[in-house]
């Protein structure tokens, strides 16, 4: 029996690669072993032999002795080599022996009781390790009756679990071992134990599938037979541990119906795997061409007709005959073929392929608005032209021509069409088109940040309609967040109000943005605030999504400065190179917050905290921030005249200490039609100065500077109802005195450029100078390109800025200051 057990285990072992057919179906594996028995006095061998892997119940005469050995099982010629015939025979005392052979290991005797047998116990013990789940048990049989004409029996089960049982005759008690092994078919099965030989079972099992069949039948030639496994629905779920077959001459359970002279030959017994589909419907529906029940077909490959049905996710049912078997879904849109790959419990595939009609899109193939073809996107359902809607404003072709049906409608109050288009076997479409209104447009940097984290800085375009009755509509198109497009935000009715030349913008709505995405966010509460001036706007835009707030911001390009101090900024995501992306100031500053990293020493203008490396200052373009902050170093392209005497005008947003080779000046009186300035040792910033130098660059010398906010600074010193201001912004200006060839000169209007001053008279200005001279402590300075007259009738003053009578003709020679020039008089 140990090759037996060798052989067992290599098969189990084999089994984990596929599914497990039974060991030695045919019979002809190896070489017939002796048989065994047990008998009522002892374990002598007797007359018998059994295929390697089954077990035969010959038995041995009751007496003890060889007398009366009976062989119930041998081998006979099978359909090919060998085949087991059992045969019930009688023995001493007309005891009836039942024949059968099983994987199990049989209990080999009757029960007696004297000489007349009162009861008959065919029981097996135990089976062989499995671990499938076959649909079907497959053998070819013979069978002759010579007397009564009584049924033979199969018998197969699976099962998990164990029972332990005591008291059992004929095997060695002190080896318990053996005795753990062995589940009598009868207590898996789950039938009375009483009469029957074996003792009391504990059951520990499930029974998963069984097969309980019988034959009166007498083929004198083999024939196939096929039985399914009854599964059992509570354990089906289960993984069986356990496999047992019987084969029996006999009534297997009922001893009664037990005659001698029954013979049963059985071959080629194997275990049968589904892998065919037990039902499919599409849509509810069964195809013409599926057959459920193809056991004997043996076709790898089944192609099924749908041409009348479109794929769609979820329209195929499918339930597998196998109950170890699994059904995979796979579809190929080229070929609009479904694949259902049935796999069965030995690994053996079959392919169900369901050809599909090819499926409509409903889907439009082109758009035309007023005439302009829209270039649709393949997943883009929402798009903006601009003008109105007529009657005979869309028109469209659909991919599906006249298999779908298409139609429009429009609602003038969102000035929105809609064109749903329907087709057999695909989803519905929907197509928006927004007529939105003709506007003015205003490009600039628009940052957008979420609570508080910068998420994007872009260059973008705002449009604003005409006012009509007092209000505009806003429209913001191809808003995007999170680096994707998002749609496009229309805030309608907005009141425009001008004052001074500035227009203010404030509502607060819900919308829905125009798009595929936005309009998954849902209604949105908006509050937009902005301003007009200058044909420059500037505006926010607060959102608020499922109580996360959104905050847009957008500045015209040539905006002075970007304050995203108070936001979490990641320059990885949102680089310096975005946010000065299209800017066209050179003087952009750029604050980020404390902290901010990936900043490199040598950005010029980038404010991280308080602390910039550098401050660049470009003359001609204007400045602006609203923060102090400190600068390393500091360079500014103005290269200041150092002729001698020569006066300029400066405001900057920082105070110096005067170096040596430079005066620097603030008004502090005014002295008839000369305005006279007092020297300063340190400046202030913010504060207007005249200027006069050595060192064109002495600016670029500056170290650690004290940077002060522009917002809200007085850029201007006034002295009897003479104001010296500061820009720095160019700016038309009107009545004002503009600083030139050493003078400020009266003009009605004029310009002014970055970091540059000017002067305004306070009041009419109609009894005020042409021309105002300079004085810088006492002395007429800045008064360049002197000349010789012989005549002049305008005010003369002298060097010390007073004014004398009398024309040039008749004053002493000198130099002479007419109309803020040097004149000589000879």
């Amino acid at each position: 029996m140990k090759k037996q057990l060798l052989t067992l285990a290599l098969l189990a072992v084999a089994g984990t690669a596929g599914a497990q057919q039974l060991p030695n179906g045919s019979f002809d594996e190896g070489k017939w072993e002796n048989c065994v028995p047990w008998t009522s006095t002892g374990n002598k061998k007797t007359q018998g032999t059994q295929p390697p892997s089954w077990t035969i119940s010959n038995v041995k005469g009751l007496n003890g002795g060889d007398t009366g050995a009976t062989t119930i099982g041998t081998k006979v010629q099978g359909r090919q080599g060998n085949a087991v015939q059992v045969e019930n025979k009688s023995i001493i005392m007309g005891q009836i022996v039942p024949g059968y052979f099983t994987l199990g290991t049989t209990w080999s005797t009757a029960k007696v009781s004297g000489v007349t047998p009162t009861a008959k116990d065919g029981g097996t013990f135990g089976g062989i390790a499995f671990a499938y789940k076959p649909d079907a048990l497959k053998f070819y049989y013979k069978r002759s009756c010579s007397g009564n004409n009584t049924r033979s029996s199969v018998i197969a089960y699976l099962w998990n679990g164990s029972t332990s049982q005591a008291n059992v005759p004929g095997v060695n008690a002190s080896n318990p071992k053996k005795v753990a092994m062995f589940d009598r078919d009868i207590n898996v099965l789950n039938m009375s134990t009483d009469g029957h030989q074996g003792g009391a079972v504990t059951y520990k099992h499930k029974l998963i599938a069984k097969i309980e069949s019988y034959t009166t039948e007498q083929p004198t030639e083999w024939t196939e037979w096929t039985i399914p496994f009854v599964y059992v629905s509570e354990n089906s779920n289960e993984t069986p541990e356990k496999i047992n077959v019987i084969f029996a001459a006999s009534d297997y359970f009922n001893s009664s119906n037990v005659t001698a002279g029954v013979k049963l030959c059985i071959d080629d017994v194997s275990l049968v795997y589904y892998k065919h589909l037990k039902s499919l419907t599409i849509d509810g529906t069964t195809p013409s061409t599926f057959v459920g029940d193809d056991t004997q077909n043996n076709t790898n490959e089944v192609n099924i007709d749908a041409l009348d049905k479109y794929y769609t996710e979820g329209c195929i049912s499918a339930e597998v005959a196998g109950a170890g078997a699994k059904v995979d879904e796979t579809y190929n849109p080229n070929t609009h073929v479904c694949t259902l790959k049935v796999t069965a419990g030995d690994g053996e595939v079959k392919n169900y392929n369901i050809q599909f009609g090819v499926p409509c899109t409903g889907k439009l193939s082109s758009l035309t608005v007023n005439g302009t073809a829209v270039e649709l996107e393949d997943g883009k359902y929402y798009y903006v032209v601009t003008g109105d809607h007529t009657d005979y404003s869309v028109s469209f072709v659909k991919e599906d021509g006249d298999k779908a049906t298409a139609a429009e409608s429009y609602d003038a109050d969102k000035r929105i069409s809609t064109i749903k288009v329907s087709a057999p076997g695909a989803e519905d479409h929907i197509y928006y088109v927004k007529f939105a209104k003709a506007t003015t447009d205003y490009k600039g940097k628009m940052s957008i940040a979420m609570n508080e984290e910068l998420l994007s800085a872009a260059t973008s375009t705002v449009g604003i309609t005409a006012p009509v009755d007092g209000k505009a509509d806003f429209q913001l198109l191809g808003f995007e967040l999170f680096g994707g497009p998002i749609g496009d935000i229309f805030v309608t009715d907005v009141p425009y109000t001008e004052k001074d030349g500035v227009v203010n913008l404030n509502k607060t709505q819900i919308i829905t943005i125009f798009g595929d995405e936005g309009v998954g966010l849902g209604k949105l509460p908006v509050v937009l605030t902005g301003t007009l001036k200058d044909g420059k706007l500037s505006a926010k835009i607060y959102i608020t999504w499922e109580g996360n707030p959104i905050t847009v911001d957008i500045v015209p390009l040539d905006a002075t400065s970007l304050d995203f101090s108070s936001k979490t900024v990641d320059l990885g995501s949102t680089p310096l190179a975005d946010m000065k992306a299209d800017m066209t100031n050179k003087n952009l500053t750029i604050f980020l917050p404390e902290g901010t990293e990936g900043v490199d020493a040598k950005e010029k203008n980038v404010v991280v905290g308080t602390t910039a490396s550098s401050l660049s200052l470009t003359d001609g373009n204007d400045w602006g921030v609203t923060k102090d902050f400190t600068a390393a170093a500091v360079s500014y392209d103005r290269v200041f005249n150092t002729d001698a005497n020569y006066v300029q005008s400066f405001v900057l947003p920082f105070g110096f200490t005067v170096p040596t080779g430079t005066t620097v000046a603030e008004l502090s009186s005014v002295n008839g039609d000369n305005l006279v300035f007092k020297p300063v040792t340190e400046t202030v910033a913010n504060k207007p100065y005249l200027l006069v130098t050595t060192d064109g660059e002495f600016i670029n010398k500056l170290t650690n500077v004290q940077v002060k906010a522009t917002t809200g600074a007085d850029l201007t010193t006034t002295v009897d109802n003479v104001s010296h201001i500061g820009s720095y912004t160019a700016q038309n200006v009107e009545n004002v005195y503009g600083y030139a060839n050493g003078k400020f000169v009266k003009a009605t209007t004029g310009s002014v450029k970055p970091f540059r001053t000017y002067v305004k008279v306070a009041g009419s200005q109609g009894a005020a100078p042409m021309a105002f001279g300079v004085n810088i402590e006492g002395t007429v300075t800045g008064i360049n390109n002197a000349t010789t007259a012989a005549t002049a009738k305008e005010a003369i003053y002298n060097l010390q800025g007073v004014r004398v009578s009398g024309d040039l003709k008749h004053l002493t020679k000198g130099v002479y200051i007419v109309n803020g020039q040097k004149v000589v008089v000879k």
